[in-house]
């Protein structure tokens, strides 16, 4: 038999002739921290050698393994291990311990892990088959914790000069490389069954998503960072080296090899997503092809950053998602591993196998797009430092928001489809915010829904994101300030059946009057014919704002009118409207059941079960065509508050009620039918399937500002509403494809066009205000506005539209166009100049564009989310304004 013992000793000769003078990553550690290591690290330290590398578990854990003793907290991640009870788990809020007589682990799975090697997984099942692992869950809090003691103790021996430290973590590396090569596959996910793979997993059998994992729950977080951090940082103190000495094992070798190269090896192969969740991945990747030497882990992240960045951020620069929860993890973790690439150079005579070399890498300067995308997750924030809920956004995220802002202003995120209008400085801000974003991921059915942020509250909410056993009501149609066609909630959306709305027009040019209008027709295919929310913001003086707010519906049969007040603060809804008791909304013989768990969350798409959530109901017929204010005020306080002023048309029942709040319950299931959200709803059931909701919005600090409101019958299809503010006078009106004449003092006003705002003191036009053809005209006064202009597109420029065709006029900077596709889709742009050049026109816009246009062919292609294609003949839109 041939010895190996001089060959190990070559080796680890070898190894210390070539000794790592300094860690790769500089330790984030100082003096100071020394005693807070110290504390961390007090257990680890007080064992054995031997007794440590014993809790390093054998076998792979599970991380969502739920408490079958209580219904409290959220999505299977009740229990907790500590080192006090090495054994057991324990409940975090029952306290109940497991292993546990009443819930024995009597059965168990019973599997070989990739060596080939027996492995069991005992657990106990309920009545309804499913299964829990508490040891599983053990090992898998034991993983984690060790995993951070050895980080520790890398900093501890860093700060302190003590190779003690090292050396406890060299230990904990080396077990973990021993035992990890025996870890099984597995697929873990809140509320569904655990699957435990038996034998190796070929990469083609890995599940999509990167939900077949070994070191995680989730295999983007496969390669274990604090690991890699903690080998990096003990190199320089020889205790590898000592390790392999004593143990006649290049330890290194079996550490890069057997942990860190096949985890990182085993996230490589799994299939690409480009999702939020990448940048994760690709830090760890970094991180360790960085320590370990392996330029491949570099390249093969640069690459997929590449595409990332080219393929999943909209034109404007949001995240594709459309949620800024989701878009600022995306940013913030593409930014850490910008951090990491930065500076790094190859090692000599290396090329990678798709030809490419680095030295001294900055992607940050090559993709400056992400810079747009900062900007706008800035933008889409509310007064308090909140982002904007759109689709599935924490509400706590303010707590790591940026600090509150002091001034608002109207704009635009065309790409997205989301607008804000109103104003304001400091606590008087004033921000109305309409969504018509597509699903995509992450999605709410809230197409057309409206937000209202004022006086430092959120007077018209929405619920955002929630892990919670409720989180099919947040989902839903219903649960948004929007309406809901039938008891349906709106299509969830995707690439294949697109959600997204169409803006119609977008004007925050003139100071006292803005203008959003969107068609939201997608969000209910098949069944809405008509889906239109315009909203028309009007400065009341003295840093007040109202808003007109006129939604057409058609299509259907029960057209439902939802808003939802502050969901932060209990608020109640006054009225003077004499209403009986309702049992419920929905329809007779429905047997409504809460949902159980946050895997339920399909229930949102299944008609009227949105409905189960509405409760304490109180409901009238509406008076037709008349007004009907109601008030969301504080209940228990003076504060902030919002009249609404309702024009119920005839067959209408007003519904006032309460749903859960969601947010105050702090994500424990238990909680969620303690706090509650004031809500009405308007319901319209028409025979011809089609309804026009008015209403007014008036947010205000201390006392209502608007005297009256009045809506102005006329003979066409017109809208016309007259606001009373002291002695002004307001006259609104929309959609007059016909002359309006409506009486006002001493003469009449008529008006023709898309929205026209007239604002009168006496027989004084204090302000006009004219959106599309025609205009205002009163006695001797007249206000002319131009049609839509339209312009058709001949090529593209970088970030220049070339356009051609006859124009009465040119849009200026910062007003908005539409490009317009022959398939009816409609791709908004902020204009920073135009010139006419002879026959052609120079149209330079804000954001991207993110098109190529082909027009021999008559191809479109979208380069930028969703990488839509059109063909067919395109043409450039806008529409006029006059105002004075």
């Amino acid at each position: 038999m041939i010895s190996l013992l001089p060959l190990i000793a070559i080796l680890l000769a070898t190894a210390q002739e070539v000794p790592v003078s300094a860690p790769v990553f500089p330790p984030p550690v100082s003096e100071r921290d020394v005693a807070r290591l110290l504390q961390a690290t007090a257990f680890v330290r007080g064992l054995d050698e031997s007794a440590l590398v014993k809790l390093v578990p054998r076998q792979s854990g599970l991380n969502f393994v739920g408490c079958p003793n209580c219904d409290q907290g959220r999505q299977e991640n009740q229990l907790d291990w500590s080192p006090e009870q090495i054994d057991e788990v324990s409940c975090r809020y029952c306290k109940h311990r497991y292993p546990s007589a009443q819930y024995p682990m009597n059965k168990a799975v019973t599997v070989r892990n990739p060596r080939g090697e027996p492995q069991r997984y005992p657990y106990w099942e309920n009545a309804q088959g499913y299964r829990y692992f508490f040891a599983a869950k053990r090992d898998d809090q034991m993983r984690e914790y060790l995993a951070a003691r050895a980080r520790d103790l890398a900093l501890l021996s860093v700060a302190t000069g003590e190779k003690a430290h090292a050396r406890r973590a060299a230990l904990l590396l080396d077990q973990f490389a021993q035992v990890f090569p025996g870890w099984c596959y597995h697929y873990d996910y809140p509320f569904r069954q655990k699957e435990i793979d038996d034998g190796n997993v070929p990469p083609a059998q890995f599940r999509r998503g990167y939900r077949t994992a070994r070191w995680t729950w989730w295999a983007y977080s496969d390669i274990p960072t604090q690991l890699v951090e903690t080998y990096d940082w003990i190199r320089p103190s020889g205790v590898l080296a000592d390790l392999s000495r004593s143990r006649g094992v290049d330890v290194p070798q079996r550490i890069e090899h057997d942990l860190f190269r096949n985890a990182a090896d085993q996230v490589m192969a799994n299939r690409e997503e480009s999702s939020n969740m990448d940048p994760t991945a690709w830090h760890a990747l970094v991180t360790a092809g960085r320590v370990i030497g392996e330029p491949r882990y570099i390249h093969e992240v640069t690459r997929k950053l590449r595409h990332l960045i080219q393929t999943r951020f909209y034109y404007d620069g949001f995240w594709y998602e459309g949620a800024p929860s989701y878009g600022a993890q995306t940013l913030g973790g593409l930014t850490n591993v910008l951090g990491l690439l930065h500076g790094y150079s190859d090692p000599a005579n290396y090329k990678d196998a798709d030809g490419t070399r680095f030295d001294n890498l900055d992607l940050a300067r090559e993709l400056p797009e992400l810079e747009r995308t900062r900007t706008a997750l800035a933008t889409l924030r509310l007064p308090n430092g909140r982002p904007v809920p759109v689709h599935d956004t924490w509400r706590t995220d303010r707590v790591r928001a940026r600090s509150s802002r002091d001034t608002s202003t109207p704009y635009l995120l065309p790409a997205l489809g989301h607008a804000s209008l109103g104003g304001g400085t400091g606590a008087e801000q004033t921000q109305f915010h309409l969504t018509w974003s597509g699903g995509y991921g992450h999605a709410h059915a809230d197409n057309l829904s409206l937000l209202l942020f004022s006086q430092g509250r959120e007077l018209l909410s929405d619920l955002g994101y929630t892990h919670t056993r409720y989180r099919a009501w947040t989902l839903a149609t219903a649960a948004h300030n929007t309406v809901v066609i039938d008891g349906k909630s709106q299509s969830f959306g995707s690439l294949n059946a697109p959600s997204d709305g169409s803006l119609q027009y977008f004007d925050a040019g003139d100071p006292h009057v803005q203008v959003v209008s969107v068609d939201g027709t997608r969000g209910y295919p098949g069944l809405a014919k008509t889906y239109r929310r315009t909203l028309i913001v009007v400065d009341a003086g003295e840093g007040r704002r109202y808003a007109a707010d006129l939604f057409d519906v058609a299509g259907g049969r029960i057209h439902d009118y939802f808003l939802h007040g502050d969901a932060d603060e209990p608020t109640t809804v006054a009225l003077d409207l004499p209403c009986a008791p309702l049992a419920n909304l929905l329809p007779p013989g429905f047997d409504w059941q809460p949902t159980r768990n946050e895997g339920e969350t399909g229930r949102a798409s299944e008609p009227d079960y949105a409905y189960g959530f509405l409760r304490n109901l109180k409901s009238a017929p509406a008076p037709a065509d008349v007004a009907l204010p109601l008030t969301f005020r504080p209940a228990a306080s003076s504060g902030p508050a919002l009249r609404v002023t309702l024009f119920p048309e005839a067959g209408s029942r007003l519904v006032v009620g309460e749903n859960p709040a969601i947010s105050r319950a702090g994500e424990d299931d238990a909680q969620l039918d303690q706090f509650m959200r004031s809500f009405i709803a308007l319901r319209h059931e028409s025979s011809e399937g089609h309804s026009r909701f008015a209403t007014i919005l008036e947010p205000y600090a201390k006392a209502a500002f608007i005297d009256s409101v009045e809506r102005v019958a006329n003979t066409g299809a017109a809208m016309v509403l007259k606001v009373r503010i002291g002695d002004r006078t307001d006259l609104i009106v929309c959609g007059a494809d016909e002359p309006v004449s409506v009486a006002q003092g001493a003469s009449h006003a008529t008006f023709t066009g898309a929205v026209g705002v007239l604002s009168l003191r006496g027989e004084r036009i204090e302000h006009a205000f004219a959106l599309g053809k025609g205009g205002w005209t009163r006695g001797d006064d007249a206000l002319q506005a131009t049609g839509p202009q339209s312009l058709s597109l001949r090529a593209v420029e970088g970030d220049t539209l070339i356009l051609s065709g006859p124009s009465e006029n040119l849009p200026g900077a910062g007003e908005v166009v539409r490009v317009l596709t022959a398939d009816d889709w409609v791709y908004p742009y902020t204009v920073v100049a135009s010139e006419r050049q002879g026959e052609t026109v120079r149209l330079r816009v804000a954001e991207g564009p993110g098109f190529t246009f082909d027009a021999a062919a008559g191809k479109l292609h979208l380069t930028a989310f969703p990488q839509r294609e059109h063909t067919g003949a395109v043409r450039l839109e806008w529409t006029t304004r006059a105002s004075r």
